[in-house]
């Protein structure tokens, strides 16, 4: 085992940040002094506790330099660059990749590879340390990824459309740590003292401390799924039997009601052209997972309900006359189906054929609904932990910053689990008093620790777009989402330096992950450059 070692942030490719002090840290198990070198300076870096911490002052811009490590053992880290390096942080559209914006920007992902635009993906090592204590989590040991081919495939939508314009305006090296996590609630990048300000106890992360409490939690969380999962299937069930008792039902639309288990759903649909080549099957968006077959043979698979269904098959599947979808989904929560207003069509090189109409379904097995539990991501203090503290030392130019989501259903905190009846009801008496557990003193408070870590850096926020999820069956945007977009839309009224952009409207408003993510990323350019 190497006796000198750098955190894992520190590899291939690494974006420092221009015009700040760098901070080199790592662990040295034998000698007693570390030497380490960048861009031509050298800094000693005496060990302590078996850590080291070299500190360079303030460089400008560098490209492709080394970084290297003399201890005990020698460290190398190639091709290394000096620019700005923004955090991105927040949930699912933040983290949401480009590949997931191909059907939209595919002419903009290919036209140009940009070898200086460069992401870390922070993938958590959760876990909470005991009470007053320090991270315990690790950061993963991987290289930085260019923006470069199939390498864009993994960036972050929005922090590869707005990195590549500033890349192209200011010519300088452009880094992005991704700490995003899909699902992530607000509190879940506060700290303990925050959490405790906004009404969150003790009781509530005690279960979650020490080494070991929250791998369990996610085990548990995973063999939840797969034990449900492994409920099914019903290996005596004959599709072609069960299809002769079908009944018909109307697509798209949640067909599926008061039901948890497996359906089938099968359209007949008639060609009378060429299939040859690469053909699609879009299949908008289901509730909730599904593997899809044409006559028989799997051309897709999806896990769960948010990603769009765009299935790439080999045309020699189809056949002149005839053919048959079948698409098996599964319904974890009661209500399931095709949501309206994304797209249904299969596409051949001479004809697209709309999927909308009458298709036929079948029941294959009936199961009590899944009781989920809250993914890790949503626990108090989870990702300040893993995602913020474990990089404080990582200078930063900016953070970036699009969550909500997942606070939407209760924006004041009503429903925490120690609220006193006065803080449930302090914004009904006309006082005017300041709810401590309301979405805007939350972000406030999680600015101000990341701004105590980072520095005083400027901050981007998104205003989340409408959503109506089509499961609630509402008409109308929900109260708790408007007041998210409220507290989001005027948090320059309340935090300093900071500048709020607009998701783009998504079509239809029941597509919770908007995929016009460039537009979003010209936003975040133009206002990242006017600071």
């Amino acid at each position: 085992m190497s006796s000198t070692k750098l955190l894992g942030i520190y590899s291939n490719g690494m974006v420092l940040q221009r015009n700040k002090e760098i901070i080199i840290e790592g662990e040295e198990s034998a000698a007693s002094e570390v030497r380490v070198t960048l861009a031509d300076r050298t800094v000693a870096a005496p060990v302590e506790n078996g850590r080291f911490k070299a500190v360079f002052e303030p460089m400008d811009v560098v490209f492709d330099t080394v970084l290297k490590v003399e201890g005990s053992e020698e460290i190398t880290i190639k091709d290394v660059c000096i620019g700005d390096v923004f955090m991105l942080s927040g949930q699912s559209n933040m983290e949401l990749p480009v590949i997931r914006t191909y059907e939209l920007n595919k002419d903009e992902i290919e036209a140009e590879d940009y070898p200086y635009v460069r992401q870390y993906l922070l993938t958590p090592d959760l876990e909470l340390p005991e009470k007053g204590g320090t991270s315990i989590c690790k950061l993963p040991e991987i290289e930085w990824t260019k923006a470069v081919g199939a390498g864009k495939d993994g960036f972050s939508a929005v922090g590869f459309y707005a990195a590549k314009r500033i890349f192209e305006a200011e010519n300088i090296p452009i880094g992005l740590i991704l700490n995003a996590q899909g699902g992530s609630t607000i509190e879940a990048w506060m700290c303990d003292e925050d959490l405790y300000a906004s009404g969150i106890s003790e009781d509530e992360l005690a279960p979650l401390r020490g080494r070991g409490a929250l791998k369990a939690y996610v085990d548990d969380w995973q063999q939840r799924s797969v034990d449900w999962r492994s409920k099914a299937i019903n290996n005596s069930f004959d599709i072609e039997e069960a299809m002769k008792n079908a009944v018909t039902v109307t697509l798209p639309g949640i067909v599926v009601r008061d039901f948890s288990g497996v359906v089938w759903l099968e359209k007949e649909l008639f060609i009378d052209g060429p299939c040859e080549g690469d053909c699609l099957l879009r299949l908008g968006d289901l509730i909730d997972a599904d593997v899809t077959y044409i006559n028989g043979v799997e051309v897709g698979r999806t896990e769960y309900q948010y990603p769009p269904r765009i299935y790439h098959f080999d045309g020699s599947v189809l056949k002149q006359g005839k053919n048959v979808i079948r698409t098996r989904l599964i319904v974890e929560q009661e209500y399931g189906g095709f949501v309206e207003g994304h797209p249904y069509y299969l596409k051949t090189a001479s004809q697209k054929i709309e999927l909308s109409g009458e298709w036929k379904m079948v029941e294959e097995i009936k199961l009590s609904k899944f009781e989920a539990i809250p993914m890790a991501q949503m626990l108090p203090a989870t990702l300040y932990y893993a995602s913020v503290l474990t990089i404080k030392n990582i200078a930063i130019s900016q953070i970036w910053w699009y969550q909500g989501e997942s606070n939407a259903g209760d924006p004041d905190g009503l429903t925490a689990k120690n609220a006193t009846l006065s803080e449930q009801l302090w914004d009904q008496d006309g006082s005017g008093k300041i709810n401590p557990r309301g979405y805007d003193q939350k972000m406030i408070r999680t600015f101000k620790k990341m701004r105590e870590l980072f520095g005083e850096v400027p901050i981007i926020l998104v205003k989340m777009a409408d959503y109506i999820n089509p499961l609630t069956f509402e008409t109308e945007v929900p109260e708790g989402w408007r007041k998210i977009q409220t507290l989001q839309e005027t948090a320059p009224e309340y935090i300093s330096n900071v500048k709020v952009v607009n998701a783009p409207a998504p079509s239809p408003v029941y597509e919770l992950h908007p995929q016009n993510k460039s537009a979003l990323g010209a936003d975040f350019a133009k206002a990242s450059m006017e600071f």
